[in-house]
């Protein structure tokens, strides 16, 4: 049965499969740029997240909706491989 983004049913599946191969929420970190569809999700199963802003010279929301109220993150880059880099560089302390 498909379901789409923000369902609950992708959270609810991806932490049950996850849970039965032993990973808990303290090792998974959704990362995603659309504020609806991901981590508004991902505040609500209290999952730490990782917002990565492409839009980050630009207005608005592009095609994704406005989330309202602006959910909580506590990563962001501006790109993916921001976020490599600075994986790299804290590996290399």
């Amino acid at each position: 049965m498909a379901s789409y983004k923000p369902s609950d049913r992708n959270f609810d599946s991806m932490l049950e499969t996850l849970a039965r191969q032993g990973i808990g929420k303290g090792d998974i970190l959704p990362t995603a740029e659309s504020m609806f569809h991901d981590h508004q999700s991902a505040n609500k199963y209290g999952l730490a997240n990782c917002w990565i802003y492409r839009r980050h010279d630009k207005e608005g929301f592009g095609a994704t909706m406005n989330p309202g109220e602006m959910p909580r993150y506590d990563f962001r880059f501006n790109c993916m491989m921001d976020m490599v880099r600075a994986h790299q560089a804290e590996l290399a302390i």
